[in-house]
């Protein structure tokens, strides 16, 4: 005899389950392990999936193949023809002719996609034949029932949790010509396709029941009622998907105290994308990942992704991230063209690292000796396709878990048949519960419908059947979603009945960060001695202060600095950026002719902007905003000013304060100075006296102090964008004020580095979420 479950977990909870009794086991298996052994297909070797794609892709060499819309280019194939094998396997399943799917669409909505999408599947069945191998596509129609293995069992009692595909009742049928087949499964409302198989078998069931029944006498053996404990469950939404972490850690200790042990709670994870943010928080590894690690976190992958990134397009931030991971840029410059096997398989070994976990490396090694053995089988691909097919290959790969954690974490499939007395569900979003299909690209609900193919609504309810088997064998559950613009709670709640718990998000961030140092340090209040003259104070350094002193604290006296990412992005600030150094290097040796300075300005932008089409679009909108500045600025040099200085950086000392700054330029005329500092955005002259001595920016009057001992000195902003220059009608009171702050600062030495009042300028500070004062 033989016990086949839908899963690992089950095979392994059936050995545990005979520990402490002695005596001989029965042989144990999953599904998709007795599948492999009962079919065989003579004379033919199974495709591994890069095989197939590149199969795939060469049968997609037809015209007509464009009119579905997906993209031959190699990387792109790459990433959209899992909708392509998930269609054709799912028909060669269900045993549908692809002919019948246009004979079951009235309106011929379809038809001209399944007329493409038929002439693909037959080149592609084509080149597997021809090439000896066979996939899950052509396995139905070729296989054959290994009845050696089967006969080997005199019974075969399969534990079903969901439905079976025709292709698999087909695979039972042919089974009980040579043994005895049993069924053991639950009856629900939710598995309707159940029913209707044991139906059509001549065997009828009842709802609410788990009924084992022998499929050669078409008789139910055993019935009995399903248990349903009625659990209370808890329902929180959050505004985070990070502070369900919270809630997961803060429900297991509740649940714990409750008297539910650890290894009989679960945490479902219905997208095993929340693994690693679990991961990284589970700082007392109290958590059992029954998914593994994905490898695709690990350090080797996160390397590869790098040097493809940076192959495919060399933006700032992905050179940036291929310098941090610590590759070498020039290893990687050549590997654009056709390059032979041994350089792939020697470059891919290279970026193996000595400090890479055991099981990384076993992984990475293994995969590497299977993919040498492909391509050498393959066509040629350069360095940055074959990579691409490797990483694809190798991140699907996962890590054990052995730290040892008592609660298990386990995506949806897995927990089929899963009994835990504690039970908790994150990310019950409407996206996600439940999932989305992504096989009704080509194919409408209706066709599948008439086709007998499974529909969206089968789908749901065999998700509805998972999340209801758990719930019900449950003593305790709590359930969380995010809710936001974004996203919505899934309408699978509506035939839940939660209790929505009333805690606020702001307690189940202390929950999150209460082993952080961090909160307890930047909440209290500072007060400390400090000398704000003990190097040169910067109009930049007192606005910092004078807007939030406790952002003066963090990033001038704790020196902590932002963490800031290069970019390539084309916004304000850099444009800005690019618009003074192009001036700067402009007026070294200014043009007298219009012409001159527009020629010279366009091969300095050239020169200076990165090689973006958004870069280029901005910057030509700006070389002809200019040519009424440099227009202004002919004038101004016949009307005998001249350029004295460029970024002058200046530093003075008087009455005890040392100052310092750097001038964008200093014109003169005889002997008279004009300070001019320039704008490429909106100057905010104010329009009232009270607003511009609330005005925190003291750039100007800072130039003016630092030039005092030039004589006939005056200050304006330069608005390159109307070529206008433009002075401060409140100057002199401003330069009061400044001269005021400049006083307080030197006569104290004491000082409260409190949290700004005004919570704006919060919204754009580097130090927000260390700070906590927007939250």
């Amino acid at each position: 005899m033989i016990e086949v479950f839908s899963t690992a977990r089950q095979v392994r909870e059936f050995y545990e389950s005979f520990l402490d009794s002695n005596q001989l086991l029965t042989k144990a298996i999953t599904i998709a392990e007795f599948e492999s052994k009962a079919w065989i297909a003579s004379n033919a070797v199974q495709a591994d999936d890069d095989t197939r794609v590149l199969l795939m892709r060469e049968a997609s060499a037809f015209s007509n193949f464009d009119k579905l819309h997906i993209p031959k280019e190699f990387m792109a194939f790459l990433q959209n023809s899992n909708y392509i094998f998930r269609l054709f396997e799912e028909l060669a399943n269900e045993e549908v002719e692809i002919d019948k799917l246009n004979l079951s669409d009235t309106y011929a909505e379809f038809s001209e996609h399944i007329t493409i999408l038929k002439e693909l599947l037959g080149r592609y069945c084509m080149l597997l034949e021809q090439r000896g191998l066979f996939d899950k596509i052509t396995l139905p129609k070729i296989a054959k029932l290994n009845t050696s293995y089967i006969t080997s069992f005199k019974k075969i009692r399969i534990h079903l949790e969901g439905y079976l595909s025709h292709f698999e009742i087909r695979l039972l049928k042919n089974i009980q010509k040579y043994c005895k087949v049993e069924i053991v499964t639950p009856i629900s409302i939710y598995n309707k396709k159940t029913v209707q198989w044991l139906r059509e078998e001549g065997i009828d069931t009842s709802s609410g029941t788990l009924i084992e029944c022998d499929l050669n006498e078409n008789k139910i053996i055993r019935s009995e009622i399903l248990y349903r404990s009625k659990a209370k469950i808890f329902y929180k939404s959050f505004s985070l998907r990070v502070l369900q972490a919270a809630f997961v850690f803060e429900k297991i200790e509740e649940f714990v105290k409750s008297g539910v042990l650890p290894q009989n709670i679960v945490v479902v994870l219905p997208d095993e994308s929340f693994a690693p943010i679990l991961k990284e928080l589970d700082n007392l590894n109290n958590l059992n990942f029954a998914m593994g690690f994905e490898m695709k976190y690990f350090g080797y992958c996160q390397r590869l992704q790098a040097i493809l990134k940076y192959i495919k397009d060399n933006e700032i931030e992905h050179i940036c991230r291929f310098f941090r991971l610590g590759l070498e840029k020039d290893s990687f410059q050549d590997f654009r063209e056709k390059t032979d096997l041994h350089t792939i398989i020697s470059q891919l070994k290279g970026i193996i690292r000595e400090d890479d976990l055991k099981e990384e490396k076993n992984i990475i090694e293994n995969e590497l000796f299977l993919f040498e053995k492909f391509l050498q089988n393959e066509i040629e691909l350069n360095f940055e396709q074959a990579a691409t097919l490797f990483l694809k290959r190798v991140e699907k790969k996962s890590i054990d878990d052995n730290r040892g954690g008592k609660v298990t974490v386990m995506g949806v499939l897995e927990s089929r048949g899963a009994k835990y007395d504690g039970v908790i569900v994150v990310d019950f979003n409407d996206d996600i519960v439940p999932r989305r299909s992504n096989k009704d690209m080509f194919i409408s609900s209706l066709v599948r419908s008439r086709s007998n193919l499974p529909t969206a609504e089968d789908r749901e309810n065999l998700q509805r059947f998972f999340y209801d088997r758990l719930i019900n064998n449950a003593k305790i559950v709590a359930i969380s979603c995010v809710e936001n613009e974004e996203k919505l709670p899934s309408r699978f709640l509506k035939s839940l009945h939660v209790s929505t718990e009333e805690i606020s998000e702001e307690s189940y961030k202390e929950i999150l960060f209460k082993a952080s140092h961090i909160k307890n340090s930047i909440e209290k209040s500072f007060i400390c001695e400090h000398d704000f003259f003990a190097e040169p104070l910067s109009s930049s350094r007192l606005k910092t202060y004078l807007e939030c002193p406790r952002k003066y604290y963090l990033k001038y006296i704790k020196g902590y600095k932002e963490a800031f990412m290069p970019t390539d992005i084309c916004d304000a600030r850099s444009m800005g950026t690019l618009m003074h150094e192009v001036l700067r290097d402009l007026f070294k040796n200014p043009p007298r002719i219009f012409t001159d300075f527009k020629k010279e300005a366009k091969k300095l932008i050239e020169v200076k902007r990165a090689k973006k089409a958004l870069w280029e679009i901005e910057s030509d909108i700006w070389l002809l905003r200019l040519e009424s500045f440099f227009v202004f600025e002919m004038q101004r040099f016949k009307n005998g000013w001249e350029i004295f200085a460029l970024e002058k950086n200046k530093r003075r000392e008087f009455e005890g304060f040392r100052i310092e700054g750097i001038i964008d330029r200093i014109d003169k005329k005889e002997d008279k100075y004009l300070l001019l500092d320039y704008k490429t955005g909106k100057i905010a002259i104010d329009a009232t006296e009270k607003k511009a001595m609330e005005s925190n920016d003291f750039q100007l009057e800072f130039y003016s102090l630092l030039c005092e001992n030039f004589g006939d000195v005056k200050t304006a902003f330069y608005d390159l964008n109307k070529a206008e220059i433009v002075e401060n009608v409140y100057f002199d009171k401003r330069k009061e004020r400044l001269l005021e702050h400049l006083h307080f600062l030197k006569q104290n030495t004491i000082f409260a580095f409190d949290k700004t009042e005004d919570k704006k300028i919060c919204r754009l500070c580097q130090f927000s979420k260390l700070c906590r004062n927007c939250v």
